[in-house]
């Protein structure tokens, strides 16, 4: 059995999902998903909680508590091997380049974010089900999805909030307001009346470096456990301007416009060696790097 051992917040969890899905269809062997990680530093302010059971994915799922002793030091010994190029130790697995390249085995452990598209992409139809929301959306944004439905709706994530700590400052990259525009006018040169759909951790603040644009919806109705419904908002938008965010990347990956476009970051990441990963690995083909 694959088991992957959760961690991060919903947009991670969502990749780490993919890739345990997709390498045990691969592999023609079942998988889990092992709470463990949770269990153990769930008490932590910066331990997210488990955020799949929104989507249809968790019914159907299979759980295991028994890595307890392992996330332990698996974090460190993590970094040990991405210091000395090392994806897999044994049963471990930490980095995968492809699913042609991942150990063989009918054992074996996922421990990483798996932010790579290209290991998931051709089960894109049956991810597309299994991440499809079950709680029907509240009065609020029934209504924001029916506006989104009727106009040329782009959504714009604008993420700040804990890229702007200590800790994360000189680690992400923080794209700009220019940089936001910049994209807009890209949308405006192919869409013919785009109506913008602005979401963010700090909304006040980019209503007042948007002030200025006329069809415009500031979105600031779901918060706390509710939050992934901006992920279903994003994704009913016809076309996407997205954060360098695993959250707005899902909310365009899982956008089903055959037409739509998505507008990405050319960074990720403040080093090259981090932007390079990224490039490579979470672009689909057809999204667009500005």
């Amino acid at each position: 059995m694959i088991k992957v051992i959760l961690q991060g917040g919903l947009g991670n969890q969502l990749f780490e999902y993919a890739a345990a899905y997709a390498l045990s269809r691969h592999n023609n062997i079942p998988f889990a998903l092992d709470m463990s990680f949770m269990d153990v530093f769930g008490h932590k302010s910066w331990c997210r909680p488990y955020e799949l059971s929104v989507f249809a994915l968790h019914s159907a799922a299979t759980f295991t508590h028994d890595k307890h002793l392992m996330v332990r030091f698996l974090p460190r010994l993590r970094t040990w091997c991405r210091q000395h190029g090392i994806s897999t130790i044994c049963r471990y697995v930490f980095e995968m380049e492809s699913l042609e390249k991942a150990p063989k085995c009918n054992s074996l452990i996922l421990f990483d974010y798996f932010a790579n598209c290209h290991l998931f992409e051709q089960y894109r139809e049956d991810l597309l089900r299994m991440f499809s929301f079950v709680e029907k959306p509240n009065e609020a944004n029934a209504k924001l999805l029916k506006e989104i439905a009727d106009t040329d709706s782009v959504s714009v994530h604008i993420r700040r909030g804990d890229y702007l700590n200590n800790v994360n400052a000189n680690v992400f990259y923080h794209p700009t307001v220019e940089w936001y525009r910049r994209a807009m006018e890209n949308i405006e040169q192919q869409v013919r009346e785009p109506h913008y759909y602005f979401f963010s951790d700090d909304i006040a603040w980019v209503k007042e470096q948007f002030a200025d644009v006329s069809d415009a919806t500031f979105v600031d109705i779901n918060h706390g456990k509710n939050a992934y419904n901006d992920m279903r908002l994003m994704s009913a938008c016809k076309h996407n301007i997205i954060a360098n965010s695993t959250f707005s990347w899902w909310g365009a990956w899982l956008n089903s416009n055959p037409l739509k476009i998505v507008i990405a970051p050319a960074k990720y990441y403040m080093n090259d060696e981090g932007n390079k990963k990224y490039l490579s690995r979470m672009i689909p083909n057809g999204w667009i790097i500005n």
